[in-house]
């Protein structure tokens, strides 16, 4: 609990205590209700913390265990009997110590279920009812303003993701490289050059219409690495092979889009490309995530270090969106990116 949270209770209990004092001023005497007042003052406070300590424990500890959390009618019934357990089980307790600490009648009255018990029992529930309904009301709040932050946030990491999208694909090399080949193919096989051109703007139109979404099928991202990969066969030749191993089962996850386009872009750009050294990109299925992997033959000794921006956007961006993270290392001289599919909630 934060400091704010036990001064609001500590202020909730001592208005409550100020209260009771003064009806005991009225009815009694000022010692007798600063006497009463010095007790429940500490042990209302305490109990009231307990109440709250209770119920984080069986939030996050308890109701995990032997409900279904998103289950609305579970979730509604395992409180409901919580704080019926509690309002009943306390009451016995501090009837208990009313009995022991205030007891006015000179004679023991015979009957526990007395008027003083349904009043403490009021008492109780009405002190647990509050606490409760306090906690979530300020849950709430405080999901709605964690949303507010988190959505600022990824709208940051999408407008840098975009950007560096429209980068890649408005970057002159790629640019010239692109026209280039679309310049040699029309003077000398007029359908390749159609073929060609159809799959630059298979390239152009995917970043227009599916870099404003949040998740993309996977199935969408492997037709656009299909368009980009023959726009590079065009460039490379056979010098740059792909392999797809990707389950028909898997296609209807999701991902970031540009992510396929991310990670193909920094293997071409990075590493060198040859006859002798030709390189090789695989798409594989691995459970609840695919790899992408590409054979390890960097150009210059800062091959990390130039991968950094668009990796590291790629992360905060499931950081928003998913509890798994893309993951990169260098394993048996082939670099390997391991990206977890998001599944669909319908």
């Amino acid at each position: 609990m934060n400091t704010n949270r036990v001064y609001f209770y500590l202020f909730i209990i001592l208005l409550f205590n100020a209260f009771h004092l003064i009806s005991e001023v009225y009815s009694s005497d000022l010692e007798e209700g600063l006497s009463e007042t010095l007790i429940l003052l500490p042990v209302s406070f305490v109990y009231t913390l307990i109440i709250f300590w209770s119920r984080v424990y069986i939030k996050e500890k308890l109701a995990p265990r032997i409900i279904d959390t998103a289950n609305r009618s579970q979730y509604l019934s395992l409180w409901t009997g919580i704080i019926v357990v509690k309002t009943i089980s306390l009451t016995f307790v501090l009837k208990l110590l009313s009995h022991f600490f205030f007891n006015d009648d000179d004679e023991v009255n015979e009957s526990f279920f007395d008027l003083g018990f349904w009043s403490v029992l009021l008492v109780n529930f009405a002190i647990i009812a509050f606490v409760y309904f306090v906690e979530i009301f300020l849950e709430s709040q405080q999901e709605r303003q964690d949303i507010k932050i988190k959505l600022t946030q990824y709208q940051s990491e999408k407008s840098i993701a975009q950007y560096l999208a429209l980068k890649n694909q408005l970057n002159p090399h790629f640019l010239f490289n692109s026209f280039n080949s679309l310049s040699g193919l029309i003077s000398t096989d007029t359908k390749k050059a159609e073929y060609f051109l159809q799959e630059l703007s298979n390239v152009y139109r995917y970043n227009l219409t599916q870099s404003e979404e949040v998740v993309v099928p996977l199935k969408k991202e492997l037709q656009l690495i299909h368009s980009y990969i023959s726009l590079q066969k065009i460039r490379f030749g056979k010098n740059i092979e792909f392999e797809n191993q990707i389950k028909e089962s898997q296609l209807k996850f999701l991902i970031p889009p540009m992510t396929l386009e991310l990670l193909f872009e920094n293997a071409i750009k990075h590493n060198i490309i040859a006859s002798n050294t030709p390189l090789k990109i695989s798409i594989i299925s691995d459970g609840d995530t695919i790899k992408v992997i590409n054979n390890f033959q960097p150009k210059n000794n800062d091959y990390e270090k130039s991968l950094g921006i668009g990796q590291k956007n790629l992360i905060n961006q499931y950081k928003m969106i998913h509890s798994k993270h893309p993951t990169f290392h260098v394993l048996n001289d082939n670099y390997v990116a391991i990206i977890p599919l998001i599944k669909p909630e319908i």
